[in-house]
Formats: C-alpha cells, sequence, structure tokens
C-alpha cells in the first residue's frame, strides 16, 4: 500500500520538506497500524527538521553515553518524517500488542531519545507506532483535538513532576497561551495552584479564562512577577527558553524548583530540570485523558492546515513566528 508523507533529506527551513510517496510499513513487535486523521504541530517539529543547536547539543549527549552511535553515518540520519502527534484510528494489531483491538480510536506521540533522535514522523496517512505511544481518545472530544494532546500530556505531567508541583506553589509558567503552556496552566490550575502566565498583553484575557493572573513579557517582567504573586513564588515552568531560567533564579528559585522545555549548558550547570517527556511515564496519557473528559482542560486550536506541502510549510512558518494560542493541526482526513 502506498503513503503519502512528509519527509526530507537535509536540515533547513520549511523549504526541505517534501510530500512523498513510500511504501507502507510491516509492523514490529508491540506495534499498531494507525490510520492518521490528523496531526497536531508542536515547535519541536520544526527545531527538528532545522537541525536546532540545543537538540544537537542533546544528540552530542546521548552519543557519550551511546558510543556506538559515534559510527553512524551521515546519510543514515535521512529521509526523516516530521511531526509527532496524531489521532486516529488502529486498523492492524501486531504481536505483543495486548492493550488496543482494530477499530479502537487512539491519540498518541512518537517518543524518541533527546535530541535528534528518530527518523519517524507522524505527518502521513497512516503510521506504525509502539503499543506504548497511544492512548484512547476520549469520547466527547474529536480527532483534531485528539491530535493536541500527546506532545503536551507527556510534557506536562513530566515537567510539573519533575518540579514537585503541589496545591500549595505559586507556580511561574512562560509562554503560558501556547499549545503545551496553556494545557500546563489548567493542569496546575487543576492541582490546586496559583498559576502565573507570562505571554504578551494579547493574551491576558485568554490566561484569565484559563485559570491564571497574566504577566506580559513586554515590560519589566520579573516587577511584574513579584508584584502580581500573592504570596511567594515558589516554582518555574519555561516553556520557551531564552532568559526565563536566569529570571528564575534571579527572583531566587533553587534549581530543583526551575523545569525548562530547552536545554542549554547554562541549564545543566546551573542544575535547572532539563524536563518534559524524559521524566513522564505511561500515566501521563491517562491523566490528561481524564482531565479533557472531566472538563478540567479544555483543547484550543488555533488553526487548521489542510495535508499538502505549501500548507504544511505554511504552517511551520506561522508556528514559528510564536504569540499562538492554543494548537495548530493538519487534517489529513475529513
Amino acid at each position: 500500500m502506498v503513503v503519502k508523507a512528509i519527509q526530507y533529506n537535509r536540515f533547513g527551513n520549511e523549504k526541505v520538506l517534501e510530500l512523498v510517496n513510500i511504501t507502507s510499513e510491516s509492523l514490529g513487535m508491540n506495534q499498531v497500524r494507525v490510520k492518521v486523521f490528523a496531526v497536531g504541530l508542536n515547535p519541536i517539529d520544526y527545531k527538528t527538521f532545522e537541525g536546532a543547536k540545543p537538540l544537537r547539543f542533546l544528540s552530542f549527549l546521548t552519543k557519550l553515553k551511546q558510543p556506538s552511535r559515534w559510527f553512524e553515518s551521515k546519510s543514515s540520519l535521512f529521509p526523516r518524517g516530521v511531526a509527532r502527534d496524531f489521532a486516529g484510528v488502529i486498523t492492524e494489531i501486531g504481536e505483543g500488542v495486548s492493550r488496543f483491538s482494530v477499530g479502537d480510536k487512539v491519540f498518541g506521540t512518537i517518543i524518541s531519545d533527546p535530541g535528534l533522535g528518530t527518523k519517524r514522523g507522524a505527518l502521513a496517512t497512516e503510521i506504525c507506532v509502539n503499543e506504548s505511544e497511544i492512548a484512547l481518545k476520549p469520547d466527547n472530544i474529536d480527532m483534531y483535538h485528539a491530535a493536541t494532546m500527546g506532545v503536551a500530556s507527556l510534557t506536562v505531567g513530566g515537567a510539573l513532576r519533575r518540579i514537585h508541583l503541589n496545591s500549595k506553589d505559586v507556580v511561574v509558567i512562560s509562554a503560558a497561551s501556547g499549545g503545551i503552556g496553556s494545557i500546563a496552566v489548567q493542569y496546575a490550575v487543576a492541582k490546586g495552584a496559583t498559576v502565573i502566565g507570562i505571554a504578551s498583553k494579547n493574551n491576558a484575557e485568554y490566561l484569565e479564562s484559563l485559570g491564571a493572573i497574566p504577566v506580559s513579557y513586554e515590560e519589566d517582567v520579573q516587577k511584574s512577577l513579584l508584584s502580581v504573586a500573592p504570596k511567594p513564588i515558589t516554582k518555574f515552568l519555561d516553556c520557551y527558553g531564552g532568559d526565563y531560567v536566569k529570571l528564575a533564579f534571579r527572583i531566587g528559585l533553587n534549581g530543583t524548583d526551575i523545569g525548562t522545555l530547552v536545554p542549554s549548558p547554562f541549564v545543566m550547570i546551573k542544575g535547572a530540570q532539563f524536563t518534559g517527556p524524559r521524566h513522564s511515564t505511561y500515566d501521563d496519557f491517562k491523566i490528561l485523558e481524564e482531565m479533557v473528559s472531566d472538563g478540567k482542560v479544555q483543547l484550543n486550536i488555533e488553526k487548521e492546515y489542510s495535508f499538502s506541502l505549501e500548507s504544511v510549510r505554511e504552517a511551520y512558518r506561522s508556528l514559528k513566528l510564536g504569540h499562538t494560542r492554543g494548537k495548530r493541526i493538519i487534517k489529513i482526513r475529513e
């Protein structure tokens, strides 16, 4: 069977992406075949196909731990697929699969080592994924919203676990209106924490609707944080990068109380927590699924795109501009 997929054969901007026809894969042990209905986009997608320096740094660290990977040829990196999050219907079950059946509607994310660790991609008409990378779709949301849940469930669950968030905390979340940040805000509010969200002025009302105290990055952020906090700030989750970890240290937090989704030598030297999916468990899929089903977390799709090459390229060009409110998705099927 012929599968349509987005791939690339060298690192670069969205112009390296191509729409190709590939042969359907054979199922491996503990894998299922999924007919993809929608794919959720994340900043990690374009950082991966661009070969961003932080991801190259992580790949370097992975090779230090796995010396055999130093002997991989450069050509073995390509071709590579694009995107991680998806939702669809299982059409075939591989040997060893115990939790799912043909016909199950699922969401999930392609999991890999930190860095440039996988050639697989979700932007395709069908994909083969591991049983551990999917969960049943909540009945009360459609495929398109379900496609936004995979990376978010593992990232937010892992990160907030790593910094030991609890109901007594006052937590600051940067990029709080974005696809990951907006779910992190709602997750923390549901846990009973007081949440301060950093975003643009235009997203202040949106953050308030999610239960957060908004702070604009267009003003003196440190001054604003300290003035709006009802009691001392105890935790910080950086969903953006830049100087936010330095800001967290300046307001008096310890490294163990600071989580960031963006790796850097500074973060590791200073003892802040590079976190996210690497600290997640399979239960994080189920936790977000239940929170969405119970109405504790709302999933916001900012924009939908069709499954064509130019549309996918435009989606990533737009995503890189930032200022997002929720997620962008690619609709593979209606």
